[in-house]
């Protein structure tokens, strides 16, 4: 029940605020709405963050049965949050699941890499999927934009 509630939280808050804007995701577009969190949380701004929480857990509802989806979309509620820090925790999750259901859909990481920063969460270290290129750490933000290094799919946990 508290994740009904939070999904239609979230659709509520994307839709109110994108009115007549865009159709919503479709499903297989749960990967850009988290790579724009991604980008955001290493610029370290927050806005838009609710919006694009809706938008993964929207385009993750069809695909709720799959390896990694769950952990997606419970971190998605914490990205919403209004401080950084607890927006950071839940990228975490949600890049673990992402890992996951890319990891058993090598269809869909074309032009995706995975990434993994030693230093994040006082050097418990943590991993994300970013576009491939330059690496840009959505946990350090600015203070350490490049800090990290890239990992082979097959090495990603997950």
């Amino acid at each position: 029940m508290p994740r009904l509630i939070l999904l239609l939280s979230l659709v509520a808050v994307a839709c109110s605020s994108e009115a007549g804007k865009s159709a919503p995701p479709t499903p297989g577009s749960i990967v850009q709405p988290y790579v724009t969190i991604q980008e955001t949380l290493a610029a370290d701004r927050l806005d838009k963050l609710s919006e694009l929480s809706a938008q993964v857990v929207v385009a993750a509802e069809p695909l709720q049965k799959e390896a990694g989806v769950a952990e997606v979309v419970a971190g998605a509620g914490r990205v919403a949050a209004q401080d950084i820090d607890t927006a950071r925790a839940g990228f975490e999750k949600m890049s673990m699941g992402l890992i996951s259901y890319l990891k058993s859909h090598s269809d869909q990481r074309a032009g995706y890499e995975v990434v993994f920063c030693p230093m994040a969460f006082n050097n418990k270290g943590a991993y994300w999927v970013q576009k491939t290129g330059e690496i840009v750490n959505p946990y350090h933000g600015m203070m350490m934009l490049h800090c990290g290094d890239k990992v082979a799919w097959d090495k990603a946990p997950g």
